[in-house]
């Protein structure tokens, strides 16, 4: 027994030097990326703590700005990672979504609306559309054309009289050319007979100070987006376009459909990435987009900004749901010779 004892403790230690050994090797292979990933690691649909970009195509302040943030921060607790908003305003919409564009497929996302989606058939776009996939949508919301309070037009039919009087004089802010603010108001001039001149600015806050500031008669936008203005009595709503009257916003106004504009273009937003992530990142996207549905934050805002019981659709739906407003688009810009081609 006694002559066995130094073999086996000879035996001993070198199987600890080589289960030292081959645990070097193997925290050597993970640093380098080489073991087994954990749930919070990789790319290609695994999750990841990688930050999210959240490109806001606008700049601060617009509807926008509001649901990227708030949807932003409840999404950063259901992905564990941090989700940045990043404002990159231009050329309605179509800057900030080629900047997305730019980053690795799945590590940045971008706030897509109608209006973005118009430059496409319009011919603007820096982006085609199918580079681009939709995560989920969040928000749908009517249109409506505002007034100032206490200015000159206390309704529609007084602004209508006017610009009857001045055809194409009297001036409504938009967001930019060709998109579905031009559509609509083109709407108003063949179908109600009143014909108005669109003024883009890229800024929300720029649009709204030039209503407040009279540079301009009236302005097309969500009642929402303009909520501190409606409740200070700064702006008043004439016309909203919508297929009935919108619950909780109580002012005199008249419907398109009352001066007969039978054309409704509820507003969206949604969240799209590029068309080349792949199926499993998209999916643990929408998943944080739905957890967003939950938050009573969100809910609240939501309440807010007048948005619809429909709202919300996922990647599927709301990728569908592109595809059909821009060909819904391109064949009223076609039909009201809106083109920048």
């Amino acid at each position: 027994m006694s002559k066995e004892w130094p073999k086996t403790k000879y035996w001993w230690g070198r199987g600890a030097v080589l289960i030292a050994l081959a645990a070097l090797l193997l925290s050597v292979a993970t640093a380098c990326g080489g073991g087994t990933r954990g749930p919070s690691e990789g790319r290609g649909g695994e999750q990841s703590n990688r930050p999210v970009d959240m490109v806001v195509p606008f700049g601060a302040g617009g509807g926008a700005d509001q649901v990227a943030r708030i949807a932003a921060a409840s999404m950063e607790e259901e992905l564990g990672a941090q989700v940045p908003v990043i404002n990159t305003p231009g050329a309605t919409g179509s800057t900030g979504i080629t900047s997305m564009l730019t980053s690795p497929p799945g590590e940045s996302v971008a706030i897509l609306i109608q209006d973005t989606l118009a430059t496409i058939p319009y011919g603007s776009a820096s982006f085609e559309l199918d580079q681009i996939q939709g995560v989920c949508r969040l928000q749908e919301m009517p249109s409506a054309l505002f007034v100032q309070g206490d200015g000159p037009y206390q309704d529609w039919e007084a602004l209508a009289a006017a610009a009857r009087e001045r055809p194409g004089e009297l001036r409504v802010a938009t967001v930019g050319q060709g998109g579905v603010d031009d559509v609509m108001l083109a709407a108003v001039a063949e179908q109600a007979g009143v014909e108005f001149r669109a003024v883009p600015f890229a800024d929300p806050s720029e649009r709204y100070a030039a209503l407040l500031g009279g540079a301009v008669d009236a302005l097309y936008e969500q009642p929402g987006d303009v909520l501190s203005n409606l409740e200070s009595g700064e702006f008043e709503p004439v016309m909203v376009f919508a297929d009935e009257r919108v619950e909780g916003l109580e002012d005199d106004y008249v419907l398109g459909r009352d001066v007969g504009v039978d054309l409704v273009l509820n507003q969206f937003r949604g969240i799209v990435t590029n068309a080349e992530a792949d199926s499993e990142t998209v999916g643990r996207l929408s998943d944080a987009c739905a957890a967003v549905q939950e938050d009573t934050d969100f809910t609240e805002f939501q309440e807010q900004n007048f948005s619809t019981p429909e709202s919300y659709q996922d990647a599927e739906e709301f990728t569908e749901y592109i595809q059909t407003q821009a060909d819904t688009i391109a064949e009223l810009q076609n039909e009201f010779g809106i083109t920048g081609q």
